[in-house]
């Protein structure tokens, strides 16, 4: 499957210099509804994403479908669904 943002991201790659396909990219992104790994199960208002602790420092994953966020987990995950844009101001 394809989503609108695999598609903007393709262009973005396919053209490095373009400006307009970067732009694009990121506007689909912040329009786009994207799925945030979480430790455990929301808590009213209280996020607590699931990092990683990478050698170039910690990292969350957030996933634009369900399906590949269960896919990357392997089995049923906490989660919130958050607007790209929400959640980039939200980190």
């Amino acid at each position: 499957m394809t989503t609108p943002l695999d598609a903007a991201h393709a262009a973005m790659e396919a053209s490095p210099g373009d400006e307009a396909a970067r732009l694009a990219f990121h506007a689909r992104l912040a329009e786009a509804e994207l799925y945030l790994l979480l430790e455990a199960e929301p808590q009213g208002d209280t996020l607590a994403p699931r990092v990683f602790a990478l050698e170039d420092g910690p990292v969350v994953l957030v996933f634009d479908t369900e399906e590949r966020l269960g896919d990357f987990s392997g089995a049923a995950a906490p989660y919130a669904a958050l607007p790209g844009g929400g959640l980039v101001r939200m980190l």
